[in-house]
């Protein structure tokens, strides 16, 4: 590994401001090193164990770089998508409502009502833990790839596939960005758990807090004095 990386995860930065946030958290920052989307190559992926592109990424940029993406996979990498990925990952994205609300009608219901429990992405967490609502849903994936998540409906929320070499993961979820505005607020166990699945290295079990220098301005509010946290 080159003496600049001292992150596994390479995770795709599109200037959104909760990717920074995470990346950037104490909890995470070990972790995660930011590459721009336009910065993405075989070059800048060297050294690290895996990919990480949040909800949030521009999709067409990266189709023009997915070169980069499945020669990392070639070389037995993970890569976890999440988002409105379409054709360039082998899926076909739909939008669909999106349940914001879910949590104050039914909190016990998730949006995404069903998970494949017995993937090591899902271990140990409660199905509350492991869904939220989604943003869309697959309505073509891969023929070989594996189902892990669907909705209400009964739709494809979640998927992987061993074909490229090494697992690619897509999912139709938003983890890094609601962990970043804290508006779900129970995160910390999927983030976790999705932070180990693809490093094999885990997290401090503590509630993610923010650094008000990394921003250069007054302190962040701090997600940990928030006693409902955990509720949502």
């Amino acid at each position: 590994m080159p003496d600049s990386i001292r992150a596994p995860i390479a995770m795709l930065f599109n200037g959104v401001w909760s990717q920074y946030a995470v990346a950037t958290a104490p909890k995470y920052r070990a972790f995660f090193d930011l590459i721009p989307v336009h910065d993405l190559g075989a070059e800048r992926l060297e050294g690290h164990q895996a990919l990480l592109i949040p909800f949030q990424s521009n999709h067409a940029a990266l189709a023009g770089r997915r070169e980069a993406v499945f020669g990392f996979l070639a070389q037995g990498h993970r890569v976890a998508v999440f988002g409105d990925a379409a054709d360039w990952i082998g899926g076909q994205w739909e939008d669909r409502p999106v349940d914001n609300s879910w949590w104050t009608r039914l909190p016990a219901e998730p949006p995404i009502a069903w998970t494949d429990f017995s993937h090591p992405l899902f271990a140990g967490l409660t199905p509350r833990q492991a869904g939220w609502h989604h943003h869309g849903a697959y309505t073509r994936i891969p023929a070989e790839a594996r189902i892990l998540q669907r909705s209400r409906d009964g739709e494809v929320v979640c998927w992987e596939t061993h074909a490229h070499g090494g697992t690619l993961l897509a999912a139709t979820s938003d983890p890094v960005i609601e962990h970043g505005v804290q508006q779900i607020r129970h995160l910390d166990h999927f983030v976790d758990q999705l932070v180990f699945w693809l490093c094999g290295r885990r997290p401090d079990p503590v509630p993610l807090t923010f650094s008000a220098d990394q921003f250069g301005h007054a302190p962040v509010p701090q997600a940990a004095a928030d006693p409902a946290r955990h509720l949502r």
